[in-house]
């Protein structure tokens, strides 16, 4: 362990990524945020239908957002979580993530079945490579979630359609430019996935095959990698703007030769304009 901070230390030294004391700063260093945050957040993004897909859809609606930093449960920008294990190395939890619906006119999928929201949760566990800082971080995360699709037609129903793994460094520095008030996040991460997730996107049953699109079935295993990047400028005490992208890379992936995957590289990008409306008067520690 020892010998690997070692290696990626030197490795971000190298490349101009940090300065010589970026995970150097004095333990008494502390930022402190509010409990609670409420506000509004107008965003605006430019995703594929699903990994893999040639076809593109904005979204694009404002939406209330609401921040609690407490000690076991968490609704931060990362998601909602709860926090089971904590300490200057290391963190427990568990996280909820979502997925949007692919849309029903979509051209790969014409004839077969809708494919609807996913919703996931499962346990994450960080390990913070040479720990808290609350103004630089870098840490692995590797996570494991449940996913289950969403059906409203007559109430709420949840399907199980399988697990979906990743594995995650990150880093993320929030006085970049301070004077600015800048802060970034980069993320490059390997996803896996069950027979069953993969088989939800991307299985052809021989009931729809065409002409063009020929019968395949999924594996398990590697399902692609990701590179995420994502600024915010603070532009008052109550105003910030935002911007994401994120690459995926298919190359290599178990389902990779489906008939539905017409690309191996998709791109992604938005914007967000977050405006906080209250905040509580008591202040906690903060390194997310």
């Amino acid at each position: 362990m020892k010998t690997l901070k070692i290696i990626l230390i030197s490795w971000m030294l190298y490349h101009g990524s940090i300065s010589c004391n970026a995970f150097c700063q004095d333990e008494s260093t502390v930022i402190k945020e509010p409990l609670w945050e409420i506000g509004v957040v107008g965003a605006s993004i430019y995703i594929p239908h699903y990994r893999g897909s040639d076809e593109y859809t904005w979204w694009a609606l404002p939406m209330p957002y609401v921040i609690y930093r407490g000690d076991v449960i968490r609704a931060t920008r990362e998601g909602v979580r709860g926090i089971f294990f904590n300490s200057a190395d290391f963190e427990s939890s568990i996280s909820v993530f979502g997925n949007p619906p692919v849309p029903d006119d979509n051209e790969a999928r014409e004839g077969m079945p809708d494919l609807d929201a996913l919703f996931e949760i499962g346990p994450s566990l960080k390990w913070f490579i040479f720990g808290r800082n609350p103004i630089q971080n870098l840490y692995l995360m590797g996570s494991l979630r449940a996913a289950s699709s969403i059906n409203f037609d007559g109430g709420v129903n949840f399907e199980y359609q399988g697990f979906n793994g990743e594995f995650n460094l990150i880093y993320h520095d929030r006085q970049f430019y301070k004077n600015h008030g800048f802060k970034y996040f980069i993320e490059a991460g390997l996803n896996m996935a069950d027979h069953k997730l993969n088989s939800y996107f991307y299985d052809v049953p021989t009931m729809y095959v065409t002409s063009d699109r020929s019968a395949f079935q999924s594996d398990g295993g590697y399902a692609g990698f990701s590179l995420t990047v994502s600024i915010q400028q603070d532009i008052t005490k109550n105003i910030a703007i935002g911007f994401y992208s994120r690459w995926d890379n298919l190359n290599g992936t178990v389902y990779a030769d489906s008939p539905l995957v017409r690309e191996d590289n998709n791109f992604v990008g938005g914007c967000a304009l977050i405006w906080k409306l209250a905040h509580s008067k008591r202040k906690v520690e903060s390194d997310e």
